[in-house]
């Protein structure tokens, strides 16, 4: 119950920005293109970024919002950006014994990440993505394993990142924990129809969202000489073209798309 006071208080403070006239960038409107597509049973995902089901899913339901669809996601977004900070601070408070300082540098590391609060206003799911990997670590301090496999099961819906992980941690359950086996051959099962099963219907093409993942946006480390020191250069801010400074643009093959033009800013 404490949680979910926290969560709604989170999702009301993050309604409030929505007072500044504000629309979802690029993915984010895409996200929401399909939800109301998918909501309506006439999913298309040949032009547009890498499908990911947890957004297309939550806003296929917000769909019968209409224009109120937008800025449910945007303060959805915005709410798991805060909630990363706040778990973070809380996280490191109890792994440091209670320690304040270990608290506040914790949650600034996120807090002062470059581009995070860009990409929160925007409607980006990377501070969803980490509020759901850390509120995971904070249910496994507690010994709470089944919850500790949903909230990985929803953060691998974001990113295919936390695959391995949660596939590594499921096997350690299946072992320990026999009564959890039926839920982790359910999740075993859905993740890769949940992921997959949208293409094959949208596009016809089961691999299209991994292609389109390797084509690098403008502006995006991959295109740098050295990929992987542009990204920690970024990281420590010191980068002279930082994530926030770059207005959201589709890519492309996409920009002809109707769907795909910019929505009027939600007011």
């Amino acid at each position: 119950m404490k949680a979910a006071a926290w969560a709604a208080a989170l999702l009301a403070l993050s309604a409030l920005t929505l007072l500044v006239p504000s629309q979802p960038g690029y993915d984010a409107w895409a996200w929401l293109v399909w939800g109301r597509e998918l909501a309506a049973l006439d999913l298309d995902t040949v032009q547009g970024p890498a499908f990911k089901p947890l957004p297309v899913a939550v806003t296929a339901l917000a769909s019968g919002l209409g224009d109120g669809a937008p800025a449910l996601w945007l303060a959805i977004a915005r709410a798991g950006a805060l909630a990363a900070v706040a778990l973070a601070a809380r996280l490191a408070w109890r792994l440091g014994g209670g320690s304040w300082p270990a608290a506040a540098v914790a949650g600034a590391g996120v807090a002062l990440s470059a581009g995070w609060w860009w990409h929160a206003a925007v409607g980006n799911a990377e501070g969803l993505f980490l509020a759901l990997v850390l509120a995971a670590l904070h249910q496994e301090l507690d010994r709470r394993h089944g919850r500790v496999l949903a909230l990985g099961f929803t953060a691998s819906l974001l990113r295919p990142e936390a695959w391995p992980f949660l596939g590594v941690y499921g096997v350690w359950r299946w072992w320990r924990d026999p009564a959890l086996r039926p839920w982790l051959a359910a999740a075993a099962a859905a993740l890769p129809v949940l992921w997959l099963g949208p293409e094959l219907v949208g596009s016809g093409d089961l691999m299209r969202s991994s292609q389109r993942a390797q084509i690098p946006n403008p502006g995006a480390p991959a295109l740098a000489p050295r990929p992987a020191l542009e990204s920690l250069a970024r990281a420590r801010g010191r980068s002279p073209r930082r994530a926030r400074d770059r207005p959201a643009r589709p890519h492309r093959a996409d920009r002809d798309r109707p769907d795909a033009r910019p929505p009027r800013p939600v007011r």
